[in-house]
């Protein structure tokens, strides 16, 4: 079974490896994982969960461009968003899992409070996205090719390969439990 997945990101493949390992529904059958970079279609730093939905189904549908003969084509995309219901902006990572017979399903990771300070220097309209502004702050460069600003804010407690790792679970959870045919198949 061949997942084709829309990033080289270190974090991101590593967490598409942990969660198919750990998945139930892969046992018994021989995966590999392709890895391909290829462009979002939205903004480097999505601050929208729209853009966030939209940049990972469209490195979905880039990777199938790439590779159509996988069996899973997926895309990932990182980003802060502003709540709609309060006034806190989230850091969150989403994923889209599509088969080759188009069907589609998102994962979201767990979503962390993003510090009062990041959020107005995403917003001050220097347009630097969150890798920039976490080297700036607290002197790490490159945060996304390595544990990420959940790690850095979690004292490690949590990672960007967590992140990924768990939404990529969340994604691939409707493709093979019984309990989504009688939802989304009837």
């Amino acid at each position: 079974m061949l997942f084709a997945l829309g990033t080289t990101n270190t974090p991101k493949t590593n967490a598409i490896h942990e969660a198919l390992s750990s998945c139930p529904f892969m046992a018994g059958h021989d995966v590999k994982i392709q890895g391909y970079k290829v462009a979002s279609g939205v903004a480097d730093m999505p601050l929208t969960l729209s853009d966030l939905r939209t940049g990972a189904r469209n490195r979905a549908e880039e990777v199938r461009r790439l590779c159509p003969e996988a069996d899973f084509f997926v895309g990932m995309e990182g980003g802060v968003y502003q709540d709609s219901v309060g006034d806190e902006f989230w850091l969150t990572g989403i994923v889209y899992i599509e088969n080759v017979s188009w069907e589609g399903h998102f994962g979201y990771s767990c979503h962390m409070p993003v510090p009062r300070e990041v959020v107005e220097k995403l917003h001050d309209g220097s347009g630097r996205d969150l890798e920039q502004i976490m080297h700036e702050i607290a002197g790490v460069e490159n945060i996304g090719d390595h544990a990420g600003s959940f790690a850095l804010w979690s004292d490690n407690m949590l990672t960007r390969t967590d992140q990924f790792r768990l939404a990529t679970q969340c994604a691939i959870v409707p493709f093979f439990s019984p309990f989504y045919d009688t939802i989304w198949k009837n």
